[in-house]
């Protein structure tokens, strides 16, 4: 009830919002239901009963997204200790007896072989 208000010569509105802020949400509701019972066009009193009525009702997920025993150990993108076959760096080249093959074998010329013959 707004008669009952100790804050006497208090605009009602900015009353809700300040209880709004101050997280005393059940007395903003209040205040905001009673001005809506007068005046169920008022805007600014709707927004402040949803906040008010949202932030009561709230629901922090974040403490909600700790991982089970079964999450940690069923995770598919978990990233494998052990590299895929054929994709380590580590591994011994194919041809690591014979010669690199960054070096071309050369002519008497100088130049390099091609592997064609010349007329």
């Amino acid at each position: 009830n707004i008669d009952s208000n100790p804050f006497k010569g208090m605009d009602p509105v900015f009353l809700t919002i300040s209880r709004l802020r101050r997280q005393k949400l059940d007395e903003s509701i209040a205040v905001s239901t009673d001005l809506l019972s007068r005046n169920a066009f008022d805007q600014q009193v709707w927004w402040v009963k949803c906040r008010a009525l949202t932030n009561k009702n709230w629901i922090d997920d974040a403490e909600m997204e700790e991982e089970g025993l079964a999450e940690v150990l069923m995770d598919d993108n978990a990233t494998s200790s052990l590299p895929r076959p054929g994709t380590s760096l580590n591994r011994p080249q194919t041809n690591a007896n014979g010669p690199s093959p960054a070096v071309r074998p050369m002519s008497n010329s100088g130049r390099p072989m091609s592997g064609f013959a010349r007329p």
